[in-house]
Parts: structure tokens; sequence; C-alpha cells
């Protein structure tokens, strides 16, 4: 492999080119060099023509180049040389004293690409500061050259200083293009910017993308004739990355901002030089003006050749620099990395009809529940439901844009999302089955702490970046390049604060490594609650960055942050765990676009701020890592697409499981290197959640959507069981994409649990109403709505006949009472009653509202408490929610309880200072069941956890009762899931749990 280097002589630059062989190198002789390959002999074709010309000449070995001629180079032949790149420094001039005074003298500053004073070192045209050079386009040597010849006629006469001021004042014209006068108040300060690159700011919009160009300094370029093998400790060794335009822009962003709106946009060809402001001048390099009018006149090009374009600008660029020219193209654009290439383009977002995505017949509604539609919370229950969807239907028929709800007009489109984002169907005709798909709601609000305030302008929030779907046909996928690992791959206790992992942690971190060097495009963590999911996060975030570190990846042009998406209850765990587990600056700067920090990031507003630029995106660019929500990232993803991450990080990624969700929409929208999904719970509804989430994990690995469907939601154990082994078992070359543990199979130090599921007869109040439920049921019809209206019913009847009616939680014997009219509550209450004997704590898990509050002043009067237990529901926001269980885990030893939300608590809370969990209402899902129970039983708890299970039995029904029958369900699911996929909720469980309840028929266990 031959290379040139070069010595710096007195008189200019000596090149040699030296050919590398296996144990020594020999200099190749000038007279051979033109028969080196491309691009290098191209550029010794250059050097002999200037030797014939008489601007340089053979030495021994080697040919002299002289100052002057060097700096005149055209960038892609000075790079083949490798002589330095064009600078991307920045000079200030100053005068000190007048110009024909014997001591003035002309200052020249020097500036890094930070703006920080720098001490330089000049060599000709070729400057040095640290252990870093360039090179210096030919106007500016020029001028620094006459600048000495001035500085050195110090003491001379006034006429010698005035002869001497000549080529200064020369060199300032042609490299500003005006004409400089000694005038003292003029020549305070100059400031001169080469630009020897450039890389493009792409937006897009509804009519397909704009472009603008970064100018940048000259970034060297790896040859591409350098093809030979690199060994693991060759200094020559050049990582490809890509290049960061905000990090890498030469101008200052005020500067650039100018550049590009008041005079690249207005110009119809680009010039030597512009002022850019009084005394501040950007010198822009030959071919680089080429490159310039290429992107202009791109800018005009029909929306097909600017998607080309901005794909892989050189070819254009090549062409137009004329023949044999495409090294010096691949030098002058800097690619950097922005959109992802999923992205299609910006239009109006409407949320996909898939028709062939079967409702499914097992899920119910819960007693209620809070639905952010647009931006109010409408409390939903089984029969508003139906009205809404009623009205829905009826306006979509008749091209209707609002509907009335609770006498507000509220637009179609924001229902639609809302429905949307809970997987409720809407605005199709109301069939009998619809409320089947109705199971607990997911939905990114304030029902699990996610609550963001919306961005400013709802209606242009409506237009969003559109991206390939793999709906029907697998649209988009990514190739799996191998990634390099330059540190240990082992877990990074240098960087570690005094946490010491766990064996299961230790194995998670090596798997993510694994699979990070195999080229994943991301993996799903699906461990169980508990376990640790973001210690071993962190863990491996921190040992990509001191990785990228290595490769100098973590600073300047090739900083790549790492996005983390979390619930907001779940933000606040993130920063205490990093603070905890980590060292100080392990994970590096981090900014919080959540919250109070989101609004220190929001731009002014304003005629000329569009949605790519309502955040401070210098901010994120500049960030090591970067925290935020779902709604957020939802709101601002014009923003965040824009920014290359090394790391995307999903927590609690069930919250993009529905395909029709504006937040599944954005987080696919992102650009990351390496994804990581974390959740407990992969499949919350349907196997098309899982689907979902692997969609954005690697893209196209689970197919198309309506084939995944068909084929598992319809299919069979086999199919399941073949399912779970492509995502979770390895092959002979990678890893799983896929990786659950669960904490039976994994913890032995935690304390004992047990869970007590106790049958208690119904009062005969409580067993008259479930009868009367149970004759409804069996006069009505048995389509899917009336079976789910009865259930609902069941449910309702078996927590309490009268729910919160007719209790006064001021009059002990008023909540006395109350008490003893529902099997569930007498049976919780005794429980209460012994806890509170014994000094412990508890929490309570209670879905209905009304019954929430009612609970809470009632069991406060009937223990004596000095105040009624808080409450945490989809009412409380995420902020309060952390407030209430840090003062419930701060207070000391004694008898308190929490109320909960089993959705708005179940997850992003640790609760370790109980040690009793109820469950007044028992949920559909096993999974989230679990999830509850795992705020208390989990890494940090101490003492022997109990969980109560209360379960009301009818006298006469007994086996066939609802409560008993949803516990068998529940259990049989929660056996399953152990191995295989399971679906939480199946088609038969309408039909078993209304068939036992109706028809007397007990389920086997």
């Amino acid at each position: 492999m031959v290379k040139f280097s070069h010595d710096l002589r007195p008189d200019g630059a000596y090149l040699q080119a030296k050919e590398r062989r296996l144990l020594s190198r020999r200099f190749v002789p000038p007279g051979q060099w033109m028969a080196l390959p491309a691009p290098l002999g191209n550029a010794a074709k250059t050097l002999h023509r200037l030797i014939a010309e008489g601007e340089a000449a053979i030495e021994g070995d080697g040919i002299l180049l002289p100052f002057p001629v060097a700096s005149q180079l055209a960038a892609s032949v000075a790079d083949a040389l490798g002589l330095p790149a064009l600078t991307n420094l920045s000079a200030t001039l100053s005068f000190e004293g007048k110009m024909t005074d014997s001591d003035a003298r002309i200052r020249v500053r020097w500036y890094d690409d930070n703006f920080s004073t720098i001490r330089v070192a000049r060599h000709g045209c070729f400057v040095t500061w640290g252990e870093n050079s360039a090179r210096l386009v030919a106007s500016v040597f020029e001028l620094l050259e006459a600048i000495d010849a001035y500085n050195a006629s110090a003491g001379s006469s006034s006429e010698a200083r005035i002869a001497a001021w000549g080529p200064v004042q020369d060199a300032l014209k042609r490299t500003t293009g005006q004409t400089i006068s000694s005038d003292d108040g003029y020549l305070k300060s100059l400031t001169v910017y080469q630009a020897g690159s450039f890389a493009l700011d792409i937006r897009e919009t509804a009519d397909g993308p704009d472009f603008v160009p970064i100018v940048m300094g000259r970034e060297k370029a790896v040859l591409e004739a350098d093809d030979a093998p690199i060994g693991e400790g060759d200094d020559d060794a050049v990582p490809g990355v890509h290049r960061d335009q905000v990090e890498d822009a030469l101008l200052p962003p005020d500067l650039q901002t100018h550049f590009v709106a008041d005079v690249f946009s207005r110009e119809a060809q680009t010039r030597d030089g512009y002022v850019l402001a009084r005394n501040t001048f950007l010198v822009v390099d030959k071919d680089l003006k080429t490159a310039l009018d290429v992107v202009r006149e791109k800018r005009r090009a029909p929306t097909a050749e600017r998607r080309a374009f901005i794909r892989n600008p050189r070819p254009a660029i090549a062409e137009a620099l004329g023949e044999g020219r495409d090294a010096a193209a691949a030098v002058l654009f800097v690619e950097t990395a922005q959109y992802s290439e999923r992205v299609l383009g910006l239009g109006i977002w409407r949320p996909p009809v898939l028709p062939w995505l079967k409702n499914k017949a097992g899920q119910w509604l819960p007693e209620s529940f809070p639905l952010k539609i647009g931006d109010r919370l409408v409390e939903m229950n089984s029969d508003r439901y139906d009205e809404i969807t009623r009205k829905l239907a009826e306006a979509k028929a008749a091209d209707r844009d609002e509907i009335l709800i609770e006498n507000v007009p509220t637009p179609v489109l924001h229902v639609e999302e809302a429905f949307a984002e809970f997987q409720l169907p809407g605005g199709e005709p109301v069939q009998p089955e619809a409320a089947s798909e109705n199971g607990p709601v997911e939905q990114s609000g304030p029902d699990d702490g996610a609550a963001e305030p919306a961005a400013p302008d709802r209606p242009s929030d409506r237009e969003v970046l559109l991206i390939a779907q793999n709906f029907e046909g697998v649209d988009y996928e990514v190739a799996w390049p191998k990634r390099t690992a330059t540190i240990a791959e082992t877990f990074p206790r240098g960087e570690l604060a005094r946490t010491e992992p766990k064996p299961h942690q230790e194995e998670g971190f090596g798997w993510l490594v694994d699979a990070w060097k195999a080229g994943w495009p991301g993996v799903l963590l699906a461990d169980d609650m508990g376990l640790g999911k973001t210690f071993q996060a962190l863990a491996f975030l921190t040992w990509v960055r001191k990785n990228r570190a290595r490769l100098g990846r973590n600073q300047g042009a090739a900083r790549e942050p790492i996005l983390i998406v979390a619930p907001t209850a779940l933000l606040r765990n993130w920063v205490e765990e990093s603070e905890r587990h980590l060292l100080p600056g392990a994970l590096g700067t981090r900014v919080d676009a959540f919250g109070s920090g989101l609004r220190s990031l929001k731009a002014e507003k304003g005629v000329d701020v569009t949605p790519e630029d309502a955040l401070d995106i210098r901010r994120i660019h500049e960030a090591d890592w970067v925290l935020t929500t779902y709604e957020t990232l939802a709101n601002y993803h014009r923003v965040f697409a824009r920014v290359a991450f090394s790391v995307a990080v999903f927590d609690e990624a069930q919250k993009i499981k529905a395909p029709g969700a504006i937040n599944t929409q954005s987080a696919k929208a992102m650009n990351a290197d390496f994804v990581l999904a974390l959740t407990g719970t992969p499949i919350e509804n349907r196997l098309t959640d899982l689907w979902c989430i692997m969609d954005r994990v690697v893209p196209g690995y689970l197919g198309e959507l309506k084939v995944f469907a068909k084929m598992y939601e319809e299919g069979g154990p086999a199919e399941l069981e073949e399912l779970k082994a492509r995502l979770d078992r390895p092959d002979l070359q990678t890893p799983a994409v896929l990786l659950r543990r669960m904490k039976a199979d994994i913890l032995t130090g935690l304390p004992k649990k047990e869970v007590k599921t106790e049958r208690i007869v119904m009062p005969p109040a409580q067993a008259e109403a479930y009868d009367k439920a149970v004759a409804a049921a069996r006069l009505g019809q048995r389509r899917q709505s009336d079976m789910l209206r009865a259930i609902h019913a069941f449910r309702g009847i078996s927590l309490h006949p009268d729910g919160s009616e007719g209790l006064d939680p001021l009059n002990p014997r008023s909540v006395a009472a109350w008490i003893a009219r529902s099997a569930r509550m007498t049976h919780a209450v005794g429980c209460l009653e012994a806890i509170a004997a014994a000094k412990e704590k508890a929490l309570v898990f209670l879905e209905d509202r009304s019954v929430q509050s009612a609970f809470a002043s009632a069991i406060a009067t009937h223990l004596g408490l000095s105040s009624e237990p808080e409450i945490i529901n989809g009412s409380v926001p995420g902020d309060r929610r952390l407030e209430i269980v840090d003062r419930f885990q701060a207070r000391g030893p004694g008898f308190d309880i929490l109320v909960l939300s089993p959705k708005a608590a179940g997850v992003g809370l640790t609760i370790t200072a109980a040690n009793h969990v109820i469950h007044l209402s028992r949920w559909w899902n096993p999974a989230v069941e679990d999830q509850c129970n795992d705020r208390v039983y989990r890494i940090g708890q101490d003492k022997p956890v109990t969980i109560h299970v209360p379960i009301a039995v009818h006298p006469t029904f007994r086996e066939a009762t609802f409560d008993v029958t949803l516990d068998k369900l529940l259990e049989k699911k929660r056996r399953l899931s152990q191995h295989m996929l399971m679906p939480p909720v199946e088609d038969g469980d309408i039909d078993a749990l209304f068939g036992s309840a109706v028809d007397g028929q007990p389920l086997a266990a």
C-alpha cells in the first residue's frame, strides 16, 4: 500500500511516496507516481504538471511544493497527497496603532470551532495547534504573509510603512471582496472564515424535502483507493462516521442563518467571498463554489430528483466539477446523519385503517377510565363509549368534522386519535361486538404519568413525518452490519459508584453487547418486573459511550447522543438510578426534554419558527443523553427526527404497541443506530402488540402485520411456540433478539412471597344484586356487546353492589354497613385490621374511581386514621405520584395505606415500604396484575410479602360465580405464558366468563 507523506521545509512542503511492505518500507521514485491507482495517480499528474510549469521541483526521492503553490491545490489533490485539510479555524485581525506609526502592528488571533482562543504556529500555508494541523486557502495565506511583512517593517519610516501596507490592502481586497482602508475606526477587528466543504441541512416539507448548505472547513476523507486491511492497533485507521452538521458548522449559528437566508437563497450564483457582518468575511473554496451552485439548482428540482440528490449528492457534484473529479466531490460533501431512511416525507396524520386486524373478543371495559380526547379528559364507561362510537359513526357518514361530547364540540380527528392510541375501534358503523376491543386503556396521558403539555399548535401538529410502514408488505428493513468493540466486553465496573451487579444482570449486559456487536438494529429486554432492567441498560449505555470515546466519536462532529423515552413517572427514576449506580459524568451531559427542562428548550414563538425548530436542536445535538416522554416525542418528533442517536431506549415499550397511534409513528421515525426496548409486558392486549414493538426494534424481522396477525393471532400452540423460539433462542451466529427472565427463576435473595386467595360468600344484599344481573343476562341477547355488558355488571357487583352510593364516610355506623354489603370489601378490611395490628403497610389496588374515594374515606373512619389514605389514579399528574410515593416510603415504622389504580400505578413506582398488596379489583391481564405486585416484591424488599386476593362467591352458583371463573382463567393464562408467547385475552374468554356466570357451567381449572 502506498501513502504520501510530507515534511515542512522553510520554502515549502517536501512530498514523498512510501510503499509499506510486510517487513519494510521503501520510497517510490517521483517518476513512478503517475502509475499509482486513483486518486493518488491523479494527484501525481497534477504535481508533474506543476513541475513542467516550473511551480514545483523534483528533489531526490520527493517533490518540493512551494507554499504559495500548496495553498492553491484543489482540496481533493491535497487530500490524496496526505496534506492537511483546509482549516476550520477562524482568525481575527486587529490593528494596533496608526498605520503609519513606526510601532503599529496587525495582531492575528486564532479561534477553534468552539470559538475558543488558541495558540497557532504557522509554517507557510500550514498551521498547527496542539496535535492538529491544517492548510490555509491561498487568499488567506497571502494575507497572512503580507501581514507578517508589514509587522516586520516596524521601526521603519512612515513611507516604508505605507509601502508595506499596500500588499496587506491588496490581500484584504482579494480575501473579502472589499477595499479596506487604513482608517483606524474601520480596521479595528477583522474575522475571516474559510469554507472548504459543506453538509446539507434537510427538512421535510409538504412539498417534499428542502435543504440548505451548512458550510464547513475541509474534512479529511478516507481515500477510496486505500482498501488494504488495517491492523487492530494501526494508527492510520480512520473510523468511517457520519458528521454532525451542527457540531461541524464553520460559522456561528447567527452567521450561518444569515448566510443561508439572506445571501445563498437570494443569489443565482455563488461568489468567491461574502461579507457576513461588519468586518466579518467568508472565503469560499473554488470547488466549493461549484458544489453550492449544484445545491441551489437541485433545490428547484422536482420532488423525486430532490430526494435522489439528498440520498447521494456526490454524483451531481462530480458531474458539475468535470470529468475525473469524483474524489473532489467526495471531500467537498460531508455526509451527515439526519432523518432515518424510514422517513418518507411530510403529510397530514390520519390513523391507519387496518380492516383485516380483527377486534379481539375477549376484553372488557374497566368500571370507568379517563380518555384524553384533544386537550380534555373525558371520563369513560361502557355506556359513554357506546354513545361516542355511535356519534362518531353518524358524523363520518354525514361528513361532519365535529361531534358533541358532554355538550362540547369535539373534532372527529381528535376522537379518532384517542381511540387509535387506546386501541379502541372507532369511526366504523357501530357493531354489537364493537366494545370487545376495549381493553383497559394505555393512552400516553394522565393514566400512566406520561402527560406533557400539548404542542402549542395542535392543527399543525397533525402534519407529521410519514414513514414506511410494514402493514401490508415489508416496505422497510435495515441492514445488520457488525459493529466493532474496541474496549473490553465486560461489565463497566470502573464506571459504577458502588453497585455490584447480580449474576443475571451481568448476563443481560453481555447479551446486550453481543447483540450490539452482531449488528442487530435493536433488541427487546423483557425481563420480569424488579430484575433491574434500568440498571442493565445504564451499564450498557455507559459501555457504548466508552467504546465510542475510544473511537473518537463522543465529541464534536461524531457525537451521537443517547435518547431515552419513558413515561414521566419513570424519567426521575432514570435520573436517580444513574446517580445511584454510576460515577459522576459516566454518561456525560444530560438534557431533560420534559417538565421545566422542556420549557427551557422551547424556541421563542415567531413567524419564522417551524416545527423543525420548535426546540433548541443545538442543545440536543450537544447532549450526551436526552430524556423525554412519549408525548413530548410525538409533539416534537419533527425536531428529534433531525438528530442521529447512537442508542434510543424506549422504556415501558408497550407505549408503542398500537399501530395506529401517533406515539408509535413518532418512535418509528427516530434515527437511531441501536434501539433498546424495555418492557415487562411485551404483550398487553394482543400478539400484534409484540409485532408493533418489534417493528421499531428490528423493522421487518416479524414480516408484515397482516400476515403476522393471521398466522399467530389465529394460530394455535405450535405457532406460538415457533414465534417464541424465533425471538428468544439464539442461533450459531447471533444472539437472540429478545431476552426475558422471571423473578421466580432468577432471584434467590428476595424474601418469601405468599399469595392468599380467599373465597368469601357474598352477603345477602350482594347475592341479590348478582341474582338480578344473572336473570337479566339470561333474558337478553347473546351478542358480544350484550355479553360484555353482563360481565361489566358482574364485575361491578362483585366489587360492591352499591358502588359508592349510600355511604356517609364520616359516620362509623354507615361505614360498617357499607363494608358489610360486599364480600371483597369485608375481607379486605379484615386484612387491613390485621396489617394495622402488625404495624405494617399495604397497597390496595382498586379500579373504580368513585369507589376509590369512598373506600379511602371509609377505611380512615373505620380504623380511626389521622388522615385519609392518599390515592394514585389517572387524574394525579406524574410528578405528584412520585411525591405521594416518596412520602409513603419515607414515613417511619407503623401502619399505612396507599390506594392505587392498577394502570396508573402498575409501572414506574417502587414502593417497598409496603409488604402487603390487596387486589380489590381483578385485572383482565395477569401480567398487569403481576406488575402491581412487583411495586412491592422487587430488589430492595426486605420483609415477607403477602398478596391478598379476595374472591366473592355466590352462595348458590359457587364454582360458577364470576370471581371464581375469572380467577381460574387468570391462573391458567399465567401458567401458559411461562412456556409460550400467550395473548392475555383470547376469543373464547368472553364465552367462558359469560357461560359460567349465566349458564352455571364452572370453568375447569
